[in-house]
């Protein structure tokens, strides 16, 4: 494994994280992980994603979010993480943000939601959209943006693997491509800031680099919704080489 990121030993305080991620997913855990501090612990439940078996895979995912989330009540986290872009950039996203916290009795937070406080954190309006989703999604989250301020004026679908037509395989995307891409988007279009989105994407080993070469402003799903959690939690949301966001 790579270097380790998180903060410096033991100012976790012994609280909990409740991280929901779709099934195959294997990005958010790995990412959190290396995000977190000593002492902050991570506990996952999966919502079952099956791209191969259902028609519309997002819509049976979201019909299992209230039993997932109970599920992940049981552990006892302080604030759970709502890790999937694509199902929760929908309208209204602060009301279905509210509807969960209801459900779980507890703060959640959306990685729909985190992204669009990191860029009103940064007054950020016009952004590079980057993700691992076939088209028709990316479209869906322009004007997801869009009716939420934000303006995108380039994206990219990147797909390098089949399976990502069927929103499988994202984690297939190399970081490397995700740099050369956001080079050459910030070479033709005058952005605030870059998104990376999808939280089976890749990303948090990147954004510094990312930020360093075009010097703009980076966020990703994963980064923005672990940053989003801390605020909540009344801890520095703080790591090293994992971008401005939390610099």
């Amino acid at each position: 494994m790579s270097e380790h990121h998180g903060h410096e030993p033991n100012t976790g305080c012994g609280r909990r994280i409740g991280l929901l991620i779709p099934s195959p997913n294997t990005v958010a855990e790995t990412e959190f992980w290396r995000l977190a501090p000593a002492g902050l612990s991570v506990h996952s439940s999966r919502m079952p994603f099956f791209a191969e078996r259902d028609a519309e895979p997002l819509e049976t995912m979201a019909s299992a979010v209230p039993r997932v989330l109970d599920e992940a009540c049981t552990a006892e986290p302080d604030v759970i993480a709502y890790a999937c872009t694509a199902s929760s950039a929908r309208p209204q996203p602060d009301r279905y943000q509210a509807h969960l916290s209801e459900l779980a009795a507890r703060p959640v937070f959306t990685a729909a939601c985190a992204l669009l406080d990191a860029l009103r954190h940064w007054q950020a309006t016009r952004i590079a959209l980057l993700t691992p989703y076939p088209q028709a999604v990316n479209d869906k989250e322009k004007a997801f943006f869009a009716a939420n301020g934000v303006q995108v004026m380039v994206d990219r679908s990147i797909i390098v693997d089949p399976a990502q037509q069927r929103l499988r395989h994202m984690c297939k995307v190399p970081p490397a491509v995700l740099l050369e891409q956001a080079r050459d988007v910030v070479r033709t279009h005058a952005v605030d800031a870059i998104v990376l989105s999808c939280c089976d994407m890749r990303t948090l080993e990147v954004i510094a680099a990312i930020e360093s070469a075009t010097g703009k402003l980076v966020t990703s799903s994963n980064q923005a919704l672990y940053w989003r959690t801390l605020q909540a939690l009344a801890l520095p949301p703080r790591a090293m080489n994992a971008g401005s966001l939390l610099a």
